[in-house]
């Protein structure tokens, strides 16, 4: 088989193409878990449920402690394979060596500024003051990049999305992100619920912001994401430990 010379994309392009297989790939890990979540619970609830209509049709003694025995069994089962799920894939993976913000925000600009720039978007980070302060390797990375990947692919052509690094008392660093195309989550999405029946969210901004919000929180920070009061988007503002 001959393969033919094509011209080789440049460098936006390829970091565009990575931001968009990476955000389907956890789009497509989340809905692989979720299907086996549903696997799981429902078999265990239907027996549940077929046990208790027995016990309303059939109220003798024996045939209550009889579907009682199989509910109680089916609770226990239920109960050990999602301990054994989180106990497998809920490990808390080791901290990575802290790093300087500086250098963490530079790796940033330098992935997703060209990524913007390809869609019209302005890509602007200021941390002034605080660039010799240390981080931990792993989440303040993974955050960062993360939001900033959402922030600048929900912008529109000509929008600014500007990241804004501050120090918030004497160990937490304050990242605030506008964020101009993005639309106000539900309430209740910390909780990764469904929007209510009629209001419309994009399930993968969702599932980011819920995503985050869990690593900000077991970093020892916070997530909030607030309406911006003049002009459109939302700010979205995390913390994290520094040193």
């Amino acid at each position: 088989m001959t393969v033919q010379a094509t011209d080789k994309p440049d460098l936006a392009e390829l970091l565009t193409r990575l931001d968009e297989l990476r955000h389907a790939e956890r789009r497509a890990v989340s809905a692989r878990m979720v299907s086996v979540a549903g696997h799981l619970v429902g078999t265990p609830l239907n027996v549940i449920a077929g046990r208790a209509a027995l016990i309303r049709t059939n109220a003798s003694p024996e045939a209550i402690e009889e579907n009682v025995r199989r509910i109680e069994e089916q609770v226990e089962r239920l109960a050990l394979r999602i301990r054994r799920l989180i106990d497998y894939f809920g490990l808390v993976e080791p901290q990575a060596p802290e790093r300087a913000l500086g250098q963490v925000l530079d790796e940033c600009l330098a992935l997703y500024r060209p990524v913007a720039e390809l869609k019209g978007v302005t890509l602007e980070l200021n941390a002034q003051g605080v660039e010799s302060l240390r981080v931990e390797g792993a989440v303040a990375p993974l955050l960062l990049t993360s939001l900033v990947s959402l922030a600048v692919r929900t912008a529109a052509p000509g929008q600014r999305v500007a990241v804004n690094v501050t120090e918030h008392g004497p160990t937490l660093l304050t990242f605030e992100i506008a964020a101009p195309g993005l639309d106000e989550p539900p309430k209740n999405f910390e909780r990764l619920e469904p929007p209510e029946h009629g209001v419309r969210y994009d399930a993968g901004t969702l599932e980011t912001l819920w995503t985050c919000l869990g690593m900000a929180r077991r970093a020892g920070g916070g997530l909030a994401v607030a309406k911006v009061d003049s002009g459109s988007g939302v700010s979205i503002r995390f913390e994290c430990p520094h040193s």
